[in-house]
């Protein structure tokens, strides 16, 4: 009886990686790489508080001197729904702006008898203005629901009253429109009222220690025996209120920022008459 033939199996070793594993391979690699670059361009996540959002949408853009820095990625409520919680990613060119000291606002369409702002939302998204601040690196910002100037030096003005004077009152020296007020609050004690004057850079050496600010929101009348004299404010301070201030033509040191005034309610005739020579040529931010 003649035996069967058998086969006899060899096992094959193959030294080559099977094609079906390189393409994926190579793509794990190349998505890894690509991950990798893109984390290493983002900039930090920020996280501004707001009391409204004013309009704020995700993807809302984040507005430095005209240039946009980066976009909302996330709102939310805060846990008692007091606040708005946005979070927002800056571009990497734009990461010093995420330090303590920086301010952050919402600009959109105001007007008001100080005037009209942020037409540009009106036929373009909402935005978040910064002004950026140089403390130390931070990454949780409270947002300022009114907007603030740029490039000012504030001052802070006490009066025994606000009247007149709101958000956006202008303050002219000469005439010239050289700051606005941003802020009216009471005093700690309610005993008088504090008022936050931003003067703009190129005009900030005007104001000295001993410079005099008073309320021009209207129009006064001195009669006497030599007749009767009329001052009169310019015209949009008659129609929104303003301050006018004044130099001593022997002026005093230049005042540093946050240094109090009185605001008075009436002047001297000879605070017109000085004429102090302030050089404003070598002052950052003069065109």
């Amino acid at each position: 009886m003649s035996e069967t033939p058998t086969a006899k199996l060899k096992e094959m070793q193959s030294n080559r990686l099977s094609i079906a594993w390189v393409v994926p391979t190579i793509a794990i690699v190349l998505s890894l790489v690509l991950f990798i670059r893109w984390e290493m361009n983002r900039g930090p996540e920020i996280t501004v508080s707001f009391t409204d959002a004013n309009g704020i949408t995700i993807d809302s853009p984040i507005m430095f001197r005209g240039a946009i820095v980066g976009r909302v990625k996330k709102l939310s409520l805060q846990k008692d729904n007091s606040t708005v919680i946005v979070r927002a990613r800056l571009d990497k060119t734009a990461a010093s702006l995420a330090k303590r000291g920086s301010r952050w606002w919402i600009v959109h369409p105001s007007v008001s008898l100080q005037g009209i702002s942020g037409l540009d939302t009106i036929i373009g998204p909402r935005y978040i203005q910064v002004s950026p601040g140089d403390g130390e690196p931070s990454f949780t910002f409270e947002g300022s629901q009114k907007p603030i100037p740029i490039e000012c030096k504030s001052f802070t003005l006490i009066s025994s009253s606000a009247i007149g004077i709101t958000m956006g009152t202008p303050i002219y020296y000469r005439g010239i429109e050289i700051g606005s007020v941003t802020t009216t609050e009471l005093a700690k004690n309610a005993a008088t009222a504090r008022i936050v004057a931003s003067i703009q850079n190129m005009y900030a050496p005007i104001v000295r220690t001993n410079s005099k600010f008073w309320n021009v929101s209207g129009i006064n009348i001195d009669a006497g025996l030599t007749g009767i004299t009329l001052h009169s404010a310019p015209l949009t301070a008659l129609i929104r209120g303003g301050i006018t201030m004044a130099t001593p033509t022997s002026s005093g040191d230049i005042a540093p920022d946050g240094f109090a005034f009185t605001l008075l309610e009436e002047f001297e005739d000879a605070w017109l008459e000085w004429t102090p020579e302030i050089d404003l040529s070598n002052v950052e931010g003069t065109q």
